[in-house]
Order: structure tokens, then sequence, then C-alpha cells
């Protein structure tokens, strides 16, 4: 389970990053599950920090600090159970297609 910064839409005048598009993903086995954010920024929301010193982790900061603590919280907990009912679901499925009488092997007739 991770945030991932997906993608940076920033200023060629000073790099000043304008928009975010971040997920929270996880892969439990055969389980997935991910959420997706797209997060705006003003020269108001965050410190200047020039655009060749970003990393994923600082961005990701300021994302989780513009959703907020209870939507993050949320969101980690949804992914968290959706992977795991997926997971649960190909692994144990509750419901299968197909006849008795007939098998995936090919029969030959003559």
């Amino acid at each position: 389970m991770s945030w991932k910064v997906l993608d940076m839409t920033h200023k060629t005048s000073d790099g000043f990053v304008i928009e975010t598009t971040s997920a929270y993903e996880k892969t439990d086995g055969a389980g997935y599950s991910r959420r997706v954010f797209k997060t705006e920024f003003t020269e108001s929301t965050t410190d200047f920090i020039p655009y060749e010193d970003l990393t994923e982790e600082l961005v990701i900061g300021w994302v989780k600090d513009s959703l907020g603590s209870e939507l993050v919280s949320e969101t980690e907990a949804l992914v968290d159970a959706e992977s795991k009912a997926m997971k649960e679901a190909i692994e144990n499925p509750i419901t299968q297609d197909g006849k008795p009488w007939e098998s995936d092997e090919i029969i030959a007739l003559y």
C-alpha cells in the first residue's frame, strides 16, 4: 500500500506546482484497490521550494495536508478493505459458471 504522485503540473516561469494527480493504492495478492485525487495549489498554499528540489515524499505530504487527516484515514481504510475483499472473492468465489457434465478437457470424437 502506498501513496504515489501520478502527475504534476507546474509553471514554466518558476516551477511552482499548481496541480497534482496522486493515488493511494494497495495490492494484496490478487486483490487491488485505488483512489485517485486531483489537488490544486495556490501560491499561498505552500512554502515555495524550487521544482528541482521536490521529492515525491514532500509532494505527498502536501497532498495529505490538503486532503486532511480524516479523509486520508478514510481513504486508506477503504482501499485496504476493498483490496482485501477482492482478494477473498477471487481466492474463495461464492459462485461459479459451468455445467457438471462438461469438463475443460477436449474430447476427441471419432
